[in-house]
């Protein structure tokens, strides 16, 4: 089940990409500020090394949770959201003193909304081409994938729906998809520009990826990342639903 969940993760992030980097190829607005964030990007290796240091902090934690006695979980994970919210904290304090930041948005307009469009596209090809491959019916691929990454509801919610083996396999797949995004978003951003760094974040951009984003791609693309992040998190149950019903 865990590999299952990894390749469905994988597929579900490079299906996102490669539908906003055709987007990036499609429509002028976004290509222009791919082409102007990545010649700033490109003049450092700040990319690789933020992809190493969580890279790191990500097998640190898991090292840490098989060693820390259990008594410990409860207080580590209430700490975990006090740190999640000053980091939080910190990215709306650099929004707020950066005149530049929402200059990005009026670029884009209209256009901000074939993000999460794109994304949901993508994520959900990622989950159809997993299923087939597994043999497996199309829907529930496509169910599990429309989870964006938000693995506690998307979790519940097929196994209320249709069965706790799939629900199992939601939850770890959606979870598979935050730690991958938490490490290749900065690579993504350097290689392919800030757009596509926004993909496999899915739901999480408006939370726990927000920050790393906003490290990555920029500090400008941030609000941008919220707007597709709140999307994406009201279109799980929709999404989920849906597919389940066919």
């Amino acid at each position: 089940l865990g590999g299952r969940a990894l390749f469905m993760a994988g597929a579900t992030v490079l299906g996102s990409i490669f539908v906003l980097c055709l987007l990036g190829l499609a429509l002028p607005k976004f290509r222009i500020e791919a082409e102007e964030n990545s010649r700033q990007l490109a003049k450092g290796p700040a990319g690789y090394r933020l992809t190493l240091i969580l890279l790191g902090a990500v097998v640190a934690g898991f090292v840490l949770g098989l060693t820390v006695a259990k008594g410990m979980l409860p207080i580590l994970t209430d700490a975990a959201t006090w740190v999640l919210g000053l980091l939080l904290l910190g990215v709306g304090l650099d929004l707020g003193g950066a005149s530049q930041v929402f200059a990005s948005l009026r670029k884009l307009g209209l256009a901000i909304i074939f993000i999460p469009i794109g994304i949901v596209a993508g994520s959900i090809l990622g989950g159809v081409f997993t299923a087939l491959i597994w043999d497996l019916p199309w829907q529930e691929g496509a169910a599990v994938a429309s989870g964006f990454g938000w693995y506690s509801l998307s979790s519940v919610l097929i196994s209320e729906i249709h069965s706790p083996l799939l629900g199992a396999l939601a939850f770890l797949s959606n979870v598979f998809r935050e730690l991958i995004a938490v490490i290749i978003t900065p690579l993504v951003a350097r290689w392919l520009g800030p757009v596509p760094a926004v993909a496999p974040a899915g739901a999480t951009a408006m939370d726990v990826l927000l920050p790393i984003i906003s490290r990555g791609a920029g500090r400008e693309y941030a609000p941008l990342a919220f707007f597709s992040g709140a999307v994406l998190s009201l279109a799980v149950p929709v999404f989920v639903n849906l597919f389940l019903s066919l």
